[in-house]
């Protein structure tokens, strides 16, 4: 007993560790209120740019072939409703961005959820290329305002420019997973319930995670910029940014890029099932 008692006494307390760091819950303790709700609106984001693209980009491709079916259509007509989608999308980029850098993006991009969902059920009721093509552009203008574009600004707004960087990975490497979510999902939908049926449970998904998110983490940024005077440096005129031959390289190899992508994407599904 002896033995074990000078053991232990020799052994002595166990020394403080003064060179580990504060744990998670300390450090996030240790966080301003502008630091949590920018943590929380990535967090947000992340969620609802992944509903998002999943119901109104990437689900067109597991259409395609029923809804071409039932409208007595080929599959070059209907997807060319996707095409009139996205260019009404490329066009309100600038209006979209004027309207985020003045006011914000909740109250955007919660109208555009909405306007997502409700545009959703109004597809699951068309009867003609002529309505598709009209819900589909209605699609793309709320594309506009509440996917990537938007969610990158507001989370830009939110940051500084150390910080930005890893705020936006965490956003794409979150919705990254729309395609491997929403592709299958809406493939077993569309087989056991038929496409109409289905756009109506992408509908509600839509609906029910998408809204409540902007409507409630969204808010304008803080009244100091998050970025300082050098950091953001002197602004950029827009006549310079069209005269940089850098500018149209790279506008070109996005362009080509996604070209590519979405064109694989969207005859993905129909060139597996032909």
């Amino acid at each position: 007993m002896l033995r074990r008692t000078g053991r232990r006494n020799r052994a002595g307390p166990r020394p403080a560790d003064h060179g580990r760091g504060p744990g998670r819950t300390e450090r996030l303790l240790q966080l301003s209120t502008p630091e949590r709700r920018a943590r929380a609106i990535v967090a947000a984001l992340a969620i609802t740019q992944t509903v998002g693209y999943g119901t109104l980009y990437y689900a067109f491709a597991v259409f395609l072939t029923p809804l071409a079916a039932d409208l007595h259509a080929s599959t070059t007509a209907v997807t060319g409703s996707f095409t009139a989608s996205v260019l009404a999308s490329a066009a309100l980029a600038v209006p979209v961005g004027r309207w985020l850098d003045r006011h914000g993006g909740r109250l955007l991009m919660t109208a555009g959820s909405a306007a997502g969902a409700l545009l959703l059920v109004a597809w699951s009721e068309v009867g003609s290329l002529g309505q598709l093509y009209a819900v589909q552009v209605g699609i793309g203008v709320a594309s506009a305002a509440c996917l990537y574009e938007a969610a990158f600004a507001v989370i830009i707004a939110w940051h500084s420019a150390k910080q930005r960087s890893s705020a936006l990975l965490a956003l794409t490497v979150v919705a990254g997973f729309a395609s491997s979510v929403f592709l299958p999902l809406t493939g077993w939908l569309v087989d056991r319930h038929g496409w109409r049926t289905a756009l109506l449970v992408l509908a509600a998904i839509q609906a029910v995670l998408t809204i409540p998110l902007h409507a409630l983490v969204l808010r304008a940024p803080p009244g100091n910029p998050t970025s300082s005077d050098q950091e953001r440096g002197q602004p950029v005129r827009l006549r310079a940014v069209l005269a940089d031959r850098g500018f149209w390289l790279f506008a070109l190899a996005f362009t080509a890029n996604t070209a590519a992508v979405a064109t694989v994407g969207v005859h993905l599904i129909a060139a597996l099932i032909a």
